[in-house]
């Protein structure tokens, strides 16, 4: 197994600069392909340039932070197995609470700043069915964002802050990086659950299930009509399943794993 190397990296700022590079090797590979596939579908474009790029962008950053792909999935005294045997199911029991939230935060938004027409139609065609579209969307996105913001970027702040301010400095991070206000809002609320699911396991894989779940269910309510990004059934009925789910979750995980920076729990890397 590879000794890591620049443990601490990146810092605040430097994560920052991070998301902007990743952006732009995304957005620079997507336009290159665009004009040597003319024609080609606008998400599928998408997902290929985001899995070209990533490509590029991973493999230059393991061979600086010395990391195998291994130990970026799952750095863990656990194995895999025993972790998603423990955790998956309380992990999934999160996603009707983070809909019913994040819609709850979605619709007080949009009362205060309404979407504009770019905006409303950037998310149409996110949730429009297409192949295209729901592999960039539920497959490559949660992939590749844990890998990024979790794998790397809270692996780093945990090592410089404390475990609270790490989790919630990444989670920002993560909901800057959708460049918008109303998923800004869900990323951070999302990023602070992921952030301490991968704090308490140091392990990828159920932060994988929770953000493809939650994607999935909302690629799912956007193309019934329901909702858009972060929506969420307003039924009463729904609210109180949504909101007990979540309990039952927050309190399973609380019970096998503890909170952040307490007692080191089952499943933390080996020292």
């Amino acid at each position: 197994m590879l000794s890591e190397r620049n443990e601490t990296f990146p810092g605040l700022w430097g994560a920052l600069w991070l998301v902007l590079a990743w952006f732009m090797c995304e957005y620079l590979t997507w336009a290159l392909l665009t004009d040597l596939l003319p024609g080609q579908d606008r998400m599928e474009a998408g997902a290929l340039a985001r899995l070209l790029s990533n490509a590029l962008l991973f493999a230059g950053l393991m061979s600086f932070k010395g990391l195998s792909y291994r130990q970026l999935f799952h750095d863990s005294a656990s194995s895999v197995k025993a972790t998603l045997a423990l955790t998956l199911v309380p992990v999934l029991a999160l996603v009707p609470t983070l809909l019913q939230v994040g819609g709850w935060v979605d619709e007080l938004l949009q009362r205060v700043l309404p979407m504009s027409a770019a905006e409303a139609q950037a998310f149409a065609d996110m949730g429009r069915p297409s192949p295209g579209a729901f592999v960039l969307v539920c497959v490559l996105a949660p992939v590749l964002e844990e890998m990024l913001f979790r794998g790397v970027i809270l692996r780093s702040f945990l090592k410089r802050y404390t475990p609270g301010v790490a989790i919630v400095h990444s989670a920002a991070i993560f909901g800057l990086a959708h460049l918008n206000v109303y998923q800004f809002a869900a990323g951070l609320i999302g990023g602070v659950a992921l952030g301490w699911i991968y704090e308490r396991t140091r392990s990828l894989w159920p932060c994988i299930a929770l953000h493809a779940a939650y994607n999935v269910s909302v690629t799912l309510l956007a193309q019934s009509g329901i909702g858009s990004e972060a929506d969420a059934p307003a039924s009463t009925s729904f609210a109180w399943v949504a909101l007990l789910s979540g309990g039952f979750g927050v309190a399973w995980l609380v019970k096998c794993l503890g909170w952040p920076g307490g007692t080191p729990a089952w499943g933390r890397t080996k020292q």
